[in-house]
């Protein structure tokens, strides 16, 4: 399913996406990438272009969530990160199973047998143990 197809979904145009983000302060991601290549070659571009530029590379805002944890964690010499988010799936259906993350029952059985097996297992002997 195209952009525009997605974007029509949720009542707005991709034309009128690219309105929007033109006039907004959003276009410092364009200067951004851009200074990285010659002037010639960034000047042939047109704003259509650099609009799905920015859109392929996933330039946008982040989403509120209801549920949202960042955190980074300290691990030796070495920092990680996590991210825990929580929401309602605004996506379409259609955009979810071209992408592969539109799942049913099974899928999610599955995943919760990996998860709930070890944890049973690892409570059992744990259980013995003591």
């Amino acid at each position: 399913m195209a952009l525009a197809e997605l974007d029509n979904i949720k009542g707005r145009s991709a034309r009128e996406a690219y309105d929007a983000d033109k006039k907004s302060s959003s276009d410092l991601f364009i200067k951004h990438y851009f200074e990285r290549i010659s002037p010639e070659v960034a000047a042939t571009f047109t704003d259509e272009q650099k609009h799905a530029i920015k859109l392929m590379f996933g330039a946008r805002g982040y989403a509120k969530h209801p549920v949202e944890v960042r955190r980074s964690i300290p691990f030796g010499r070495n920092r990680f990160y996590l991210i825990f988010l929580l929401g309602r799936e605004k996506r379409a259906y259609d955009r979810l199973k071209t992408e592969g993350q539109a799942s049913g029952y099974i899928a999610y059985a599955l995943a919760s047998a990996f998860w709930l097996a070890p944890a049973i297992m690892l409570a059992a002997i744990i259980h013995f143990l003591n």
